[in-house]
C-alpha cells in the first residue's frame, strides 16, 4: 500500500468527534496500558472532513478519552467524496448493510453501532506519527 503523500495528521479536538460504534472493553484496557506506557499516541485515527464523524479509531478515542486529552492525532478525509475509502460490514455482521451514508446517520443520532460492524479499508496508507500525552492535553 503506498502512502499517500496528501494526508496530514492533524490535532483534532476531541469534543468535536462523533463516534459511530462501540468498542470492545478488553481491547481499551490493553490500549490504555499501551499508551501509558509508551507515553503517547502514534497511529491516528480516521475523521469525515465536514462532519467529525469518527470512522476508525474507536478504541483509540476512547482511550484518549480515558486519559481526559482534549486532542487526538487524526487525519481527515472526505468521507462521501473519496473513492479511495470503502466500508463494509465485518464477517458475522453481513446482515447489517452498512454504507458510507449510514455510518454518518448513525454517528449523528448519538446511537452506536455494535463493535466491529463496520470495516473501512483505505487504498493507501497513512503516516503515522508519535504524539506525546503532554501534546494531546
Amino acid at each position: 500500500m503506498p502512502l499517500d503523500k496528501g494526508m496530514e495528521i492533524v490535532l483534532i479536538e476531541m469534543e468535536k468527534l462523533l463516534p459511530h460504534e462501540e468498542i470492545k472493553q478488553k481491547n481499551l484496557t490493553k490500549l490504555i496500558d499501551l499508551v501509558k506506557k509508551r507515553g503517547g499516541l502514534y497511529d491516528p485515527i480516521l475523521v469525515d472532513r465536514e462532519t467529525k464523524t469518527l470512522l476508525d479509531g474507536h478504541h483509540r478515542y476512547n482511550t484518549a478519552l480515558h486519559l481526559g486529552l482534549k486532542f487526538i492525532p487524526g487525519i481527515e478525509v472526505d468521507y462521501l467524496e473519496d473513492e479511495s475509502i470503502q466500508v463494509e460490514s465485518w464477517p458475522g455482521k453481513e446482515k447489517m448493510k452498512i454504507t458510507k451514508q449510514s455510518v454518518l446517520s448513525m454517528a449523528k443520532s448519538g446511537n452506536l453501532f455494535p463493535p466491529k460492524t463496520s470495516k473501512h479499508s483505505i487504498s493507501t496508507e497513512y503516516p503515522k506519527q508519535f504524539f506525546s500525552l503532554e501534546e494531546l492535553s
